[in-house]
């Protein structure tokens, strides 16, 4: 029981750093030249959006990634 209280802790940092490192990285996009002008709050939705899509991508890599590495144990 406490192995997936630490689990869901970890997981949930993993998603918090991954998401705001693809904030950051969506800053680079110029989605301005897209959408029209006057929208400034929907293009702030849509950078906060994706960024949230983005970082749960990533996240979700990183957290597989850690799983399956740990279950390679089990191969010896």
């Amino acid at each position: 029981m406490f192995q997936l209280g630490v689990h869901a802790i970890i997981s949930i940092i993993i998603y918090l750093i991954a998401v705001g490192l693809s904030f950051q990285a969506m800053k680079a996009v110029q989605l301005d030249k897209i959408i029209r002008k006057g929208r400034i709050f929907e293009t702030q939705l849509l950078y906060l959006f994706g960024a949230i899509a983005l970082g749960f991508l990533v996240g979700n890599f990183v957290i597989t990634f850690i799983d399956t590495s740990m279950q390679l144990s089990n191969l010896f």
